[in-house]
This record gives C-alpha cells, sequence and structure tokens, in this order.
C-alpha cells in the first residue's frame, strides 16, 4: 500500500515504537509497533485489543529520525506516536518519549518516512 493508504488505515496514537531496523542500502526499514487495535476503524470487538505488528517500507527513499538518541531509545525511553501526517510525500511519526527520572526532560521526536511501497504484518494480539 502507499504511505497514504497507511497512514489513512492505521491509527497510530498510543501505539509504541519497539524496534527500528534501517537497511540503507537495500532501500528498507521495519519498525516493530506495539499496537491499538482497539483505536482502529475495523477493530472486531471479539479479538484481543492490542497486539504487535511489523511494518516494512520498501524503497525508502528518506529515512530521518530527529531529536531522539538512539543510544538511549528503547532502554530509557518509552517512544509512544502521538500521531501522523502526511506531508511533500512523506510519512511524518509524531513521538513522544518520556525520559524517566528527569521530570520536564520529555522529548517529541519526529520521524519521517518517504517509501514507494508499505507493508504490515500482525505478529500477535493480547489483552491488556
Amino acid at each position: 500500500m502507499t504511505l497514504a493508504e497507511f497512514a489513512g488505515r492505521y491509527y497510530l496514537h498510543d501505539s509504541s515504537i519497539e524496534k527500528i531496523e534501517y537497511d540503507a542500502t537495500n532501500k528498507t526499514l521495519a519498525l516493530t509497533i506495539d499496537f491499538c487495535f482497539w483505536m482502529q476503524n475495523w477493530y472486531d470487538k471479539t479479538t484481543p485489543t492490542n497486539g504487535l505488528i511489523a511494518v516494512t517500507f520498501d524503497n525508502v527513499a528518506h529515512y530521518s529520525y530527529e531529536g531522539y538518541d538512539p543510544s538511549k531509545l528503547f532502554s530509557d525511553y518509552t517512544p509512544e506516536i502521538l500521531h501522523t501526517e502526511i506531508a511533500d510525500d512523506m510519512l511524518i511519526l509524531y513521538t513522544f518519549e518520556f525520559v524517566r527520572y528527569e521530570p520536564g526532560e520529555d522529548l517529541y521526536p519526529i520521524m519521517k518516512i518517504r517509501a514507494d511501497n508499505v507493508e504490515v504484518e500482525e505478529l500477535e494480539r493480547y489483552n491488556l
């Protein structure tokens, strides 16, 4: 699917980025996201509310994650997606990282992705 189709189908607010794998040589970006299924328009209430999805971007022409420290991401911080938008043919993910033990030092990194294709794979589901 296109970036715009992805942004229209998957509402990422309150979901968290668990893992980022960027391969500049092969032009791929893979995100593992702890996803809020229950927030989707297409959610089936008979299924578990949350779970993990793998989101793979192919033929990535641009990738940046401005305002984050990769040495601390996923160890001291919990990156949560606030909202997404499409601008200039890019998917923009506005994230929030709660900096533990440092009140007032929270971070708001912005991830920007320009890619030709997005694939989503459901990895698992669970109830909170």
